[in-house]
């Protein structure tokens, strides 16, 4: 089952908006959004949204992914890679520290964390706490049960085919 809390941040302000006073945990989201939008102003892409998945089902073993959204059509970063690495490891610790500052309030660990930010400035949180495959980003998962999109993103012909493809090999 999958838990959703939305938080809106308003950078002009420095304020989460309906918190007073933030919690470590609240300071952690504050600077993933930050982190997000910061790399986002770097890239100079024309975006809409940024999403940042992490995973980490436990044992040691972590893995995160990165993409981001202009109209109903994702894209992932291209010719920017070390740039793209330096803010994605950033993103993973702040991702792990998340977590562990949930922990520390009483909370499940979240096995899945997915980021959002908008052109905006708005921030979205979802997390998982059972399924390390739930809230995938990745375009070869949209259409399918765990996506994150679900009808929110146009699947692409060339992914259509190719998923078609590899349900093929399977049977």
């Amino acid at each position: 089952m999958s838990r959703k809390r939305i938080v809106q941040y308003d950078f002009s302000t420095h304020f989460l908006t309906g918190i007073g006073i933030m919690s470590k945990k609240d300071e952690v989201v504050r600077e993933m959004a930050g982190v997000l939008l910061e790399f986002m102003a770097l890239t100079k892409l024309d975006w809409d949204a940024t999403y940042f998945r992490f995973a980490s089902p436990g044992g040691g073993t972590t893995s995160s992914e990165w993409l981001y959204r202009k109209n109903r059509e994702l894209d992932y970063f291209q010719g920017i890679a070390q740039l793209e690495m330096t803010y994605q490891t950033t993103l993973e610790k702040l991702a792990e520290k998340l977590s562990d500052e949930m922990v520390s309030e009483g909370r499940e660990r979240p096995v899945v964390i997915v980021a959002t930010v908008d052109s905006e400035k708005n921030y979205d949180l979802k997390f998982d706490y059972k399924n390390p495959s739930a809230l995938e980003i990745r375009p070869l998962s949209l259409g399918a049960a765990n996506s994150y999109f679900g009808d929110e993103i146009v699947i692409d012909k060339n992914i259509e085919e190719f998923q078609d493809h590899l349900k093929g090999l399977a049977s």
